[in-house]
């Protein structure tokens, strides 16, 4: 795998070998998975503020909430209404494994 340096202050690269040492893995690996994480923090806030801009404006949320009503019907799959048989264990999980 191709590499390249960085430069970060000896306090980022002290807690990037703490958490890499914790978790059994490379500076590398932390750094990319704190990124992803940035990244992900920075999409829902986008998302949620273009969601508040829209709640913002009357007419835009009456349109989007009337879409989705009308998919409403959209997910008729046949199941029984809830609980059917075996929710229980679905929501529990596999205990056995």
């Amino acid at each position: 795998m191709a590499s390249t340096t960085i430069r970060v202050s000896p306090e980022a690269h002290a807690r990037a070998r703490r958490l890499a040492d914790e978790r059994h893995t490379s500076l590398g690996e932390v750094i990319a998975e704190a990124l992803s994480q940035f990244e992900r923090t920075a999409m829902l806030k986008a998302y949620n503020a273009a969601a508040a801009r829209m709640r913002a404006d009357p007419a835009a949320a009456a349109a989007f909430d009337a879409e989705v009503a009308s998919m409403d019907g959209t997910l008729a799959d046949g199941l029984e209404d809830y609980p059917y048989e075996g929710v229980e264990e679905l929501m529990a999980g596999d205990d056995n494994q």
